[in-house]
């Protein structure tokens, strides 16, 4: 029951059968009696729990009622109570109270108190810390108890989220093995609801996610979905859906995305302050799985802030690009690629998703512009342990006429693209073409065939990740093969014709070419006769469908073999 009074709340609870002491009346309050505290003016203004801006949030929730616990303790300078409170609910309250203010909170009881607990003074020298203080793990361990699993988790999270701002998002994963350590030894006392693992299994997920392990942030956050429902710890439940939902969005189904947005949504929303990232990314995945034509989408996602979004900023760059090169506004995309590209996101270049995604993106834009070469420079700048660098490397030899390489590469993430449906589409459409580019065609058909009997069939936007080629090919002679789709090919477009590969000494000789060289000099460089440079000039000239060298140079750099 909410009371106002003359500029101060009243707020009547049960502790159950809790006992709390308060010291500044000197009475102990019994499992039956109500307790009545009082909050000071900073929240007489508010219609809703601190924290709670949405009016989908209810009145008072569980986690709005401890923050409001903590600020009438803090303001009645009830310190051993707000410190007890703090200690006891630390994982709940670190999402309800905003954290400039727990930082506040915690300064103030470390200042306040005489012996402050001791998981409470070691969260605040690690949040009052720089970051480099806090890598700094001999110089910094003499001020916490490295013996102390609690506080040594509490400084593992924060090197975790540490090494994520600084764009080292590999090496922030890594830290997953000394916090499932740590948790193993800690005991729950203090957190008898999973709170600590609830959170430590969302930071895991969403370090996973950014360092492009999308298996294991999957099933991370499956692991949070199993986990018992607790009302205070519902938003990390929430959060963990709607991640599920983002990685499937960009990458895997769009039904599972889907369904996983829905139970997002049945899951009602909590006063904490990460309900503001969860609202804009169900709104982002609701976006990416729209039907709506091209224009529509592209003005819903303009609408999307991007510091709304968060950590999860580089799958805004997947939906970015994939929106406008569904609209064909290709000149805007490379705009906006670049502007992106030269903005401080916390990223290293080659260093996971989030260090390879912009990159990864302006390669991709590059090929189909016919820029091969500049591919080739932005895919140099990406993780090449990651599924999808490996597959944009696969449609580069594609462009290069490298279909063997192109067949090779594609083949061999078979088992990486399981579960992950538009990469596995993907995919098979980099298999079926170099397969028809090579001449052949029954392998390509069978390709095809396994394509159109993947679950549901594919849908019209599943169809345009073929080549216009290949989607011709495919309604002429596969019978499963789903009606024509009016959409434009997304993937594969502005493929060279195609034709024998070139050896790697005309390739090499395609290089002096485009450096100016005569004939007389490359073939003083290669060791050969000017004769035989002759005829190697015709070979590369027959096979590019040439008939002058600066139109070999040009379409030898479309094609990203210089």
């Amino acid at each position: 029951m909410l009371i106002q009074r003359s500029r101060r709340l009243i707020i009547l609870l049960n502790f159950g059968n809790f006992l709390w002491r308060t010291t500044h009346s000197g009475v102990m309050i019994s499992s039956k009696t109500p307790i009545v505290l009082y909050i000071s003016e900073r929240y007489t203004h508010m219609s809703a729990p601190p924290h709670s801006y949405d009016k989908k949030v209810p009145e008072w929730d569980d986690l709005s009622v401890l923050v409001a616990q903590v600020e009438a303790f803090i303001a009645n300078e009830s310190f051993d109570e707000a410190a007890h409170l703090l200690e006891e609910n630390i994982a709940a309250l670190w999402f309800g109270l905003r954290p400039p203010r727990m930082a506040s909170v915690l300064e103030i009881l470390v200042r306040s108190l005489p012996s402050p607990p001791v998981l409470l003074l070691a969260a605040n020298r690690i949040l009052m810390s720089s970051e480099t203080e806090r890598a700094n793990a001999r110089a910094f361990l003499s001020e916490i108890d490295g013996n102390d699993p609690q506080q040594m988790f509490i400084l593992a999270m924060f090197r975790m989220h540490d090494l994520r701002m600084q764009g080292r998002v590999v090496e922030a994963l890594d830290q997953a093995e000394v916090i499932e350590e740590l948790l193993g030894k800690m005991r729950f006392v203090l957190d008898p609801h999973g709170g600590w693992r609830l959170q430590a299994s969302l930071e895991i997920g969403v370090s996973a996610m950014l360092a492009g392990d999308f298996t294991k942030a999957l099933t991370i956050f499956t692991q949070i979905q199993l986990h018992p429902a607790t009302p205070k710890y519902s938003y990390l439940t929430r959060a963990a859906l709607v991640k599920s939902a983002l990685i499937h969005a960009c990458f895997g189904n769009v039904t599972s995305a889907n369904a996983f947005l829905e139970r997002t949504k049945r899951i009602a929303r909590s006063s904490s302050w990460l309900e503001d990232q969860i609202d804009t990314q169900l709104e982002f995945v609701s976006i990416l799985t729209s039907p709506e034509d091209s224009e529509t989408v592209l003005d819903r996602l303009e609408a999307v802030s991007l510091h709304d979004i968060g950590e999860m900023w580089p799958f805004y760059i997947v939906a970015i690009h994939r929106v406008f090169e569904a609209a064909g506004h290709y000149s805007e995309l490379e705009h906006r690629l670049e502007i992106f590209d030269a903005l401080p996101f916390p990223r290293v270049d080659g260093d996971g998703f989030s260090g390879s995604v912009i990159p990864l993106k302006r390669a991709k834009l590059a090929l189909l512009l016919g820029r091969g070469s500049e591919a080739v420079e932005f895919l140099g700048r990406t993780d090449p342990q990651l599924m999808y660098t490996k597959l944009i490397q696969a449609a580069a030899q594609l462009y290069a006429g490298r279909y063997e390489q192109a067949l090779q590469q594609a083949s061999s993430l078979r088992h990486h693209t399981r579960g992950f449906r538009l990469v596995e589409i993907r995919r098979l459409s980099i298999i079926a073409t170099a397969q028809y580019q090579a001449g052949e065609t029954k392998d390509s058909l069978a390709t095809l065939e396994h394509a159109s009997r993947l679950p549901r069939g594919l849908s019209p936007t599943e169809i345009n990740l073929f080549n216009p080629m290949i989607r011709d090919f495919a309604e002429q002679h596969v019978s499963t093969w789903p009606p024509p789709s009016a959409g434009a090919s997304t993937f594969l477009v502005g493929l060279p014709e195609a034709g024998p590969t070139l050896t790697e000494r005309e390739v090499e000789i395609l290089g002096h070419l485009a450096r100016g060289h005569t004939r007389a000099r490359i073939a003083k460089a290669l060791g050969v006769s000017p004769n035989t440079v002759k005829t190697q000039l015709r070979s590369i000239f027959h096979k590019l469908k040439v008939s002058s060298a600066a139109d070999a140079v040009q379409q030898g750099q479309r094609r990203g073999i210089i």
